[in-house]
């Protein structure tokens, strides 16, 4: 299945500059914050993204675990280090690389300022 244009899920622990960034760079981004799922379960945030046909974007490890990567349907990207002022800009543009990854197979990207990972869903 491809998306009419990249979408993501980014939950809680993604700070709003980076999904303002995102945003202006032209992605459709949900951010969990901005709805009334504020609070969720991760299994939930899976089940949304999912019914939405979007990648979930976070920086949770617990979304590293098998038992929620299987039930992923669009992709994963995980944001590996702290967004910070000086590193924002650069985890965007992978995140976007990603993203375009994730249109193709969806994967579980594991994304820092320097490099993007790509791993199976389901190891």
């Amino acid at each position: 299945m491809r998306w009419s244009q990249p979408k993501l899920l980014a939950d809680e622990n993604i700070p709003w500059p980076l999904v303002r960034l995102l945003r202006s760079m032209g992605l459709d981004v949900v951010w969990i914050p901005e709805t009334r799922y504020r609070g969720i379960s991760d299994r939930e945030v899976v089940d949304l993204a999912n019914s939405d046909g979007r990648a979930v974007l976070t920086r949770d490890s617990d979304f590293l675990e098998t038992n929620l990567r299987r039930r992923i349907r669009y992709g994963l990207i995980y944001v590996a280090e702290p967004v910070k002022r000086d590193n924002v800009e650069k985890l965007a543009r992978n995140i976007v690389k990603a993203l375009e990854v994730l249109e193709r197979r969806h994967v579980l990207a594991i994304v820092t300022s320097a490099a993007i990972e790509l791993h199976p869903l389901t190891p």
